[in-house]
């Protein structure tokens, strides 16, 4: 490394020789195709890559590249210790078998070691949800609840204290401005109660300035706001129901502001049996209709913004496919047009298959013996390696 104290050092003459006179945009294309890992290594090769590799702008740049690439890690719960006060999370990893594209192995990689001491829980720690490369843990929620955001790539973790005025009765969700580049933490009513105040009042917690808000949560006649979370394009969006009445609840992540969704035309589904979840679409939110027995074609459907008329957007149905069976769990998109699909028998995983949303070809993955993925009790998302929370805010 040059001597970075010398009145004559130049960063850029550094930069050229590290980089063998490549042009910065081919040498950008190549550190984001690296592992984490390495990335954090390259830190220490010189100070114009240590403030380069640290800067928001290139690990925005390595998130949206990592986003862009199909699914190849998933975090699974092991079957036999889903009653302990702490969840045990593997990575199950996709990986092509070599020179057949279309034909994949399906392999368990390894435990992930949790951000914290299991002797130091007062009580239990829930896994809520993976995002950007976060996991998103919920620990000793009966007494003095934090959430905690951790990046086992880095080993980096913020701990958020939840207020003692906040509701219990809350659920978790967070969310990501991409134009901001900033996460926030929702803890949001999922049951208003008329003799208690706090039930009628969300809590926001943004990273960026490390403190919590309290804004009005409107939607007071909301019976229960459920469900897993989507966030996209600046909005984070969740199944309720209002009445018998099923309807999505859209937050908006600048404004700081709730409102509802409609859920698309369901006419002709037994109300009973409907299953709905939320999935992104070649960058729009969709949502997939089935019925829990089967008995009908599963639907999918796309949001759309309008131009003019009395909404500002509008469901377009764009796929009917063959009914999914009662142990049958679609996951969501994965590659492009296909759905990624786990099979379940006895509370514990089957298969893995992948399904094309236009030849409606099924493709299932192949498990090596030596993998026990009947081990597992599910599959509760996709994760990739990122390097959020390494510009400051960890």
């Amino acid at each position: 490394m040059a001597d970075q104290n010398n009145s004559n050092y130049n960063e850029e003459e550094e930069y050229s020789i590290m980089t063998c006179n490549l042009p910065k945009d081919a040498v950008v294309q190549i550190l984001l195709r690296l592992p984490v890992k390495t990335l954090l290594r390259f830190r220490s090769v010189c100070k114009s890559w240590y403030n380069f590799l640290k800067s928001s702008n290139f690990i925005k740049l390595h998130l949206t590249h990592q986003i862009s690439r199909p699914a190849s890690t998933f975090i699974a719960y092991k079957r036999e210790n889903h009653s302990r006060l702490w969840p045990d999370l593997f990575l199950l990893h996709l990986h092509p078998i070599a020179c057949d594209i279309e034909q994949y192995n399906f392999t368990i990689n390894h435990q992930l070691p949790l951000p914290f001491g299991t002797d130091d829980l007062k009580d239990y720690a829930n896994f809520e949800f993976c995002y950007n490369g976060l996991i998103c843990l919920l620990k000793d929620i009966y007494t003095s609840p934090v959430v905690i955001l951790w990046n086992p790539a880095t080993r980096r973790n913020k701990c958020v204290n939840i207020p003692s005025e906040c509701s219990r009765f809350t659920y978790l969700k967070l969310g990501y401005h991409q134009q901001s580049n900033d996460y926030k933490i929702l803890k949001v009513p999922f049951e208003t109660r008329s003799n208690d105040e706090s039930s009628k009042m969300a809590w926001v917690y943004t990273l960026s300035l490390g403190s919590w808000k309290t804004i009005p949560f409107t939607l007071l006649d909301l019976t229960v706001a459920w469900g897993p979370q989507i966030s996209l394009n600046g909005f984070v969006y969740w199944l309720a129901n209002s009445g018998a009445v099923e309807c999505v609840i859209c937050f908006d992540l600048i404004k700081d502001e709730f409102k509802l969704v409609d859920v698309p035309d369901d006419r002709g589904f037994d109300r009973e049996l409907v299953r709905r979840r939320h999935m992104v679409l070649r960058g729009s939110l969709a949502m997939m209709v089935s019925v829990e027995d089967g008995s009908r074609d599963t639907e999918i459907w796309v949001l759309v913004n309008k131009i003019s008329g009395l909404k500002p957007y509008s469901w377009t149905k764009k796929f009917i496919i063959e009914p999914f069976s009662k142990d049958t769990i679609p996951l969501g998109i994965w590659n492009a047009d296909k759905l990624l699909v786990v099979v379940l028998q006895a509370r514990a995983l089957k298969q893995i298959y992948s399904y094309d949303l236009f030849t409606k070809k099924k493709n299932y993955f192949h498990v090596p013996k030596e993998q026990d993925l009947g081990s597992f009790m599910s599959v509760r998302g996709r994760y990739f390696e990122s390097l959020e929370l390494e510009d400051g805010y960890g």
